[in-house]
């Protein structure tokens, strides 16, 4: 099977089970370099795009079974759309290198490793995949994304580099409620995403003009209304993107920014969870039956 198979079928597959599968070890090499730009993947009715909103609870709710299995769905959303879209990367950009290719190809394996966790403990919580309208927030990107770094700039740096700050907050918050085993699923998911992070940084740092900033090519790439708010949580956790792989000044740059839709902090709720630029481990985490 050839890596544009594997995309296609991720893409074109309506049921969940189908986009599960995991990629091979081994690919055939490609001779047809024609970029394929699908406008939306097929779905099954259950998991089609809504333009319903859904509000994520709010932390100081995650002590109730209803909360937790929301805020899981809209969590498990995100992956199922991460699957998705790095398979559209790979038939749009066909002259990426090779290596990058197969960057995207570990990321869906490890989105789908996920999804699969999240589906399983929602589950947990009475919440079934699809039971609640599914936004399509990443895919509104799309036309917007014309070259592979622009890609890298929003998915990676952006929405995947906002979860190193969401996947922390809420590990701290479902601990706080004695939800080890969810807390435990979020470190999993921000180890995670740290490597998924870095591919796109490899990407991101390869593409830099001589003489400009990585800040200044970073604002070039996106296109408003989408902006760097999106690129961070609504508690900005710096050492995260250290580890990432991101610049001081890149760090320093994104920290600072703020527009019109910022949220203000609720500085109760971070005392209430203990926030604080702490980065939480694995090891942090009291063991469960996921961890052995």
């Amino acid at each position: 099977m050839k890596l544009s198979d594997y995309a296609k079928h991720l893409l074109l597959s309506p049921n969940l089970e189908d986009k599960l599968i995991s990629p091979l070890k081994v690919w055939e090499e490609e001779i047809e370099l024609v970029p394929i730009r699908m406008e939306k993947p097929v779905r099954e009715d259950r998991l089609s795009f809504s333009d319903k909103k859904v509000k994520i609870p709010r932390l100081e709710h995650l002590n109730q079974t209803s909360a937790k299995g929301l805020t899981l769905h809209h969590f498990a959303n995100h992956e199922l759309m991460a699957i998705e879209l790095f398979a559209w990367a790979i038939l749009a950009f066909p002259d990426a290198p090779i290596h990058v290719k197969y960057g995207f190809i570990k990321t869906i394996e490890e989105e789908q490793s996920h999804l699969k966790l999240y589906i399983k403990r929602m589950s947990d919580f009475g919440i079934g995949f699809g039971d609640i309208p599914l936004n399509y927030i990443f895919w509104k990107q799309i036309p917007k994304l014309q070259s592979l770094e622009e890609f890298t700039a929003v998915l990676s740096i952006s929405f995947e580099g906002a979860n190193l700050d969401y996947s922390q907050v809420y590990a701290k918050a479902f601990h706080h409620f004695g939800d080890f085993e969810t807390a435990e699923i979020m470190m999993r998911i921000f180890e995670d995403e740290i490597k998924h992070v870095k591919r796109g940084m490899r990407v991101f740092q390869n593409g830099i003009p001589e003489g400009k900033s990585d800040w200044d090519y970073y604002l070039s790439l996106i296109q408003f209304p989408f902006t760097p708010r999106r690129a961070k949580g609504y508690y900005f956790i710096p050492e995260t993107r250290r580890m990432a792989g991101m610049s001081e000044s890149f760090i320093q740059s994104l920290g600072d920014y703020t527009d019109e839709y910022t949220s203000r902090v609720n500085h109760r709720i971070l005392e209430r969870f203990s926030l604080d630029e702490t980065v939480w481990k694995k090891s942090d985490l009291p063991k469960t039956h996921l961890s052995g």
